[in-house]
Order: structure tokens, then C-alpha cells, then sequence
């Protein structure tokens, strides 16, 4: 077995445990397309393509799926009904002095 193909197959190797645990760690409610014990078994057994249908069609796509903090995207203040209630009722406070 010459390096190149040694190297292949370990890629190969490391590309399928990392998939099968990517999967594997994923909430349930979230995955899509199929239930989780299958993606798994996809990822388990069938090496490269297996674990390229789980990462393009299958996993979670809210960036939620348990690993990691959560992303919460910043509200402009035009958006924020608080902070426009709150400006409203300044703005009438105000107003009446």
C-alpha cells in the first residue's frame, strides 16, 4: 500500500468517525430529513457518502443542534417593540411637562 492510498484511507477513516459522532451528538427534534438513529447508521456504514448527505441535507441548519453557544443576531432599535414602547411613553412624558 503505497502513502498516497494509506493516507486516503485514514482521511476516510477520520472523515467517517467524525461524522457518525457529529450525528450521533445532534438533537433529534432537530435533524432533518431523516430520524436520527438512521443518519447514524448512514454515517457508520456507509464511509464518504453517508457523512456528505448528513452534513449537506441532514443536519441541523439553526446552528442549535446542542454544540456550542447560541448566535443571537442584534435587533435594530426600530424592530425592538420594547424600546419603541419605551420611546413612546418618554416622548409623551415629555411632551406633557
Amino acid at each position: 500500500m503505497t502513502r498516497i492510498q494509506l493516507a486516503l484511507l485514514v482521511a476516510v477513516v477520520i472523515f467517517q468517525i467524525f461524522t457518525t459522532v457529529y450525528a450521533a451528538s445532534a438533537n433529534k427534534n432537530q435533524v432533518r430529513v431523516l430520524p436520527k438513529f438512521a443518519w447514524v447508521l448512514l454515517c457508520l456504514f456507509v464511509p464518504i457518502i453517508g457523512g456528505l448527505l448528513y452534513i449537506t441535507i441532514g443536519r441541523p441548519i439553526d446552528g442549535d443542534s446542542g454544540q456550542g453557544a447560541k448566535r443571537s443576531r442584534p435587533v435594530a432599535p426600530d424592530d425592538d417593540a420594547d424600546f419603541l414602547r419605551d420611546l413612546g411613553n418618554r416622548f409623551r412624558r415629555d411632551n406633557n411637562n
